[in-house]
C-alpha cells in the first residue's frame, strides 16, 4: 500500500512497455537530451532516466504543469490509470 514515485512508475511502465512492443529504442545521449526540455529533470536517479525518456518519447507520459517532470513526487491514482491507459491504446490492446 506504499505509494509510488512518478520515477518508479514509468520504471515500471518501459518495462511493460517491452511486453506490449511499445518499447520505444534511444541513441546514446537521446535520453538527456528529451530530459533537458525539464526543468527539474536533474532530480531523477540515473537507474530511472532512460525509463522516463522512453515513456516521454513513446507519448505515454507527459510533464506535469508542462515543464516539469516531478520523478521524486509521488504519482495519484488518476495519473496511473492515465498513463496504463496511453499504453494500452499505443499498444492496440483497447
Amino acid at each position: 500500500m506504499d505509494k509510488i514515485a512518478r520515477e518508479q512508475a514509468m520504471t515500471m511502465i518501459a518495462r511493460a512497455m517491452k511486453i506490449t512492443g511499445q518499447q520505444v529504442e534511444s541513441e546514446t545521449g537521446e535520453a538527456d537530451k528529451l530530459l533537458a526540455a525539464f526543468d527539474n529533470s536533474n532530480k531523477a536517479a540515473g537507474w530511472a532516466r532512460e525509463s522516463i525518456a522512453s515513456c516521454i518519447n513513446a507519448e505515454i507520459v507527459s510533464g506535469r504543469s508542462g515543464k516539469l517532470i516531478e520523478p521524486k513526487e509521488k504519482t495519484t491514482q488518476a495519473e496511473v490509470a492515465v498513463i496504463v491507459r496511453r499504453l494500452l491504446q499505443k499498444s492496440g490492446l483497447i
